[in-house]
């Protein structure tokens, strides 16, 4: 019987730590992918609950301020139902029965006018008798237990008063009066009090549409219960209690659990107090809803993100690994065929040499091109001298004045492209041009020349065109103009709106007179201007000086 070296077991451990360590300093993609995953998800889920709690917070902030708003518009509705009893019993109390003792008319009238308002009224003397109540007939004995609180004090303050509820023994149920003075002169002879029901103010509640365990009631200013109501899908209905004073959580019953979000609000003119309530609860209900939808979705993405980690894992480490046999082969001097995956990063390393061949094709490619761009300019440009010595051919009278002609627009196209070409032919300041083409004649940045205008770059083509057309300008200007003679000067403003608009306008020099025939510097600053910038010119033969002015659109001067 053999026995296994004592050696081995820590052999083994000392391999499994080695393995273990290098696992820790260079984990596999699938954990890198896993932890990149957690990376994105765990903020991701983090400011969700973020935004749940600022949710919850909006939520309870917008209830309390509904559950107040609902206070107010409730109290309100309930002093329009009240205002309108003031103003029949105003109404009531102006007849003239009363002035004429006819109290029998009066009633019936007053008990016509209640009737369908389900409303009674009492009508009271200094003395706080009865003397007149629409529940008993004319002739009937009138009862001595009459609550007369509200007419004692409108006969002290000659104003009208809401009394608090009280219990009426006519009707064994609760009431309460609106009592009105009844003037003449300044001396109140009666009091006119309705008798309303309290719980005909219960409509204002019921017609009330709010969410489920919503709970209003209306207390008078010795907080007994006006009217009471809860809501229930999605209708208030009134709500009996024993309690003559009842608080939220009477009403609420068995709902009432935990906290409220409660708001009240009281009347001026009845002084009494609406008190809306709501549970805390019912507002955490949808807060609840999406602390779980965030725990399931959160489970779920994790859960997702795991498969994902191994299903991209094993697309990217597979390549990766025929990747490292390629290097192998290459490392040995076999063939090593490129990798076809549909990883970017890993196919451009496989197909190193061919990125390199491609490389220096685009570079050719691109000497190609720009061969092509310089052969289409100087064709441009060719094109350009030919139409002018054309015209400078047919406008000029001797050889002389043709070859002077035509260097001299030579010369202003070759200050042009100089412009041109140092912005690689793309664009050019018209301030830079203007300057050009004029400190030929010496007035470049002299006390001559005054520009004004916007910065305005100009496409080639308009450059071009706009040169020629200053440069005989200026020609003309120092032949025979303001630049002929100390003192003048020129002023060249443009703009840039709905069109391009520039003006070139001579001061100060000898008195001009419109040429007899026009020439190749007429032909250039008007008709060839006007055509290549598809715009118009109009040029005027001021005795102040030469006026020219050119409009065109905006597309055909700036660069593309």
């Amino acid at each position: 019987m053999t026995t296994e070296p004592t050696t081995t077991r820590p052999r083994q451990g000392r391999m499994r730590n080695l393995r273990l360590g290098r696992l820790l300093r260079r984990p596999p993609l699938l954990v890198h992918l896993a932890a990149f995953a957690l990376t994105v998800l765990i903020p991701a889920l983090l400011f969700s609950a973020f935004l749940i709690l600022q949710f919850s917070e909006q939520q309870k902030e917008i209830a309390a301020s509904r559950v107040a708003d609902t206070a107010e518009i409730i109290s309100d509705a309930i002093d329009r139902e009240v205002y309108g009893l003031v103003t029949a019993a105003k109404v009531l109390a102006s007849s003239s029965l009363i002035d004429d003792a006819n109290l029998p008319e009066f009633h019936r009238r007053t008990v016509a006018a209640l009737g369908s308002a389900n409303t009674d009224a009492l009508l009271i003397d200094p003395a706080l008798h009865v003397v007149l109540d629409t529940r008993m007939p004319v002739a009937a004995a009138l009862p001595g237990s009459v609550d007369t609180t509200a007419a004692e004090a409108v006969f002290r303050s000659r104003l009208p008063v809401i009394s608090d509820v009280l219990f009426s023994r006519q009707s064994n149920e609760l009431v309460f009066h609106v009592a009105v003075p009844v003037l003449r002169g300044d001396k109140v002879v009666y009091v006119l009090a309705i008798i309303k029901k309290a719980r005909d103010l219960s409509t204002v509640l019921t017609d009330r549409k709010l969410p489920a365990a919503w709970t209003a009631i209306i207390q008078d200013r010795s907080n007994r219960k006006v009217i009471a109501a809860r809501a229930s899908n999605g209708q208030m209905r009134e709500s009996e209690t024993e309690s003559h004073n009842p608080s939220i959580a009477e009403l609420l019953g068995k709902d009432m659990t935990g906290d409220l979000i409660e708001a009240s609000y009281a009347s001026i003119l009845t002084g009494w107090r609406t008190t809306v309530a709501v549970p805390d609860r019912v507002i955490g209900q949808p807060i609840m809803r999406s602390w779980l939808l965030l725990v399931g979705i959160g489970v779920l993405l994790l859960a997702f993100s795991a498969g994902l980690a191994v299903f991209v894992g094993r697309r990217i480490a597979t390549p990766i690994l025929r990747l490292a046999d390629q290097a192998k082969a290459i490392g040995k001097g076999g063939p090593a065929l490129p990798i076809h995956t549909n990883i970017e990063e890993i196919g451009e390393v496989s197909k190193v040499l061919a990125s390199a061949s491609r490389e220096r094709r685009e570079a050719e490619e691109q000497n190609q091109f720009l061969m092509r761009e310089m052969s289409h300019r100087a064709k441009n440009q060719y094109a350009l001298v030919a139409a002018i010595a054309r015209r400078a051919a047919k406008e000029s009278a001797s050889t002389n004045e043709f070859l002077e002609t035509l260097s001299e627009a030579l010369n202003s196209l070759a200050r042009s492209a100089d412009l041109l070409a140092g912005k690689g032919w793309e664009s050019a300041s018209l301030d830079d041009l203007v300057t050009s083409q004029l400190k030929a004649f010496g007035a470049g940045n002299s006390e001559q020349i005054e520009m004004h205008g916007p910065v305005v770059n100009l496409s080639s083509a308009a450059a071009q065109t706009l040169g020629l057309a200053l440069h005989e300008l200026a020609t003309n200007a120092a032949k025979y103009g303001a630049l002929s003679v100390e003192g003048g000067y020129i002023r060249i403003d443009w703009s840039l709106g709905e069109n391009f608009v520039l003006n070139w306008s001579e001061h100060g020099g000898p008195p001009v007179v419109e040429p007899k025939r026009s020439g190749f510097g007429t032909l250039v600053t008007q008709k060839m201007t006007a055509r290549g910038l598809g715009g118009e010119v109009a040029m005027t033969y001021a005795p102040t000086g030469v006026v020219w002015k050119l409009t065109a659109p905006c597309e055909s001067v700036l660069p593309h």
